[in-house]
């Protein structure tokens, strides 16, 4: 469902959300996390939340948190991958609530990953289904480009993911929204499902 589609306790399409607050995500979040997982990834794997707290603990990610109320309304987690100083970075997933897509949470989470990266003049990498115009458009406004194709990368859709990377960035160019480019707009971001098929899932 998108904003669009919200029922009368929702947001109306094209209205900001008011009051979202980001931070770290947390061990006591893996449970909403999973129930956000069988909603959004439905057909790839959802990741249970054993193994949201896996990815939490790990020494190795960053996790990020968006909440309304008090409430979680998105998720994402970056993985860094070999020493620091020179490291390359993987988006591991992005979620946003259905009732909250659309005004701009994904875009402010992968953002946030974008600093951790551009902090240290690092690469990252993503995979995203080759069907999801709605997040490629978004990856594609914030710097990534499509370099390859994984036949039937997500499990058990069996569907197809572009592998997407964006170069690094010289580390003095970080600092809030570092490397944003065009604003995609408030089109809704279902399913920014990265690598997910050989971490924790699909």
């Amino acid at each position: 469902m998108s904003a669009a589609d919200a029922g009368a306790g929702g947001p109306r399409y094209g209205s900001t959300p008011t009051g979202v607050q980001y931070g770290p995500l947390v061990a006591d979040d893996a449970m909403r996390c999973a129930e956000l997982e069988t909603i959004l990834f439905a057909g790839d794997g959802p990741w249970s939340a054993v193994a949201f707290v896996s990815e939490i603990s790990s020494r190795h990610n960053t996790c990020f948190a968006a909440r309304l109320n008090g409430e979680l309304v998105g998720y994402a987690v970056l993985a860094g991958l070999g020493p620091v100083g020179d490291r390359d970075f993987e988006v591991h997933t992005i979620g946003v609530d259905p009732q909250w897509q659309g005004l701009g949470i994904g875009r402010m989470l992968l953002r946030r990953m974008l600093d951790v990266a551009d902090r240290e003049g690092a690469p990252v990498v993503l995979d995203v289904r080759t069907d999801n115009v709605p997040a490629r458009t978004l990856y594609e406004a914030h710097g990534f480009e499509i370099v390859g194709v994984r036949p039937r990368y997500y499990r058990p859709s069996m569907a197809d993911a572009y592998l997407m990377t964006r170069p690094a960035r010289p580390a003095a160019s970080a600092g809030p929204g570092a490397g944003a480019g065009r604003d995609p707009g408030a089109g809704p971001v279902p399913g920014a499902r990265e690598n997910r098929g050989e971490v924790g899932g699909s």
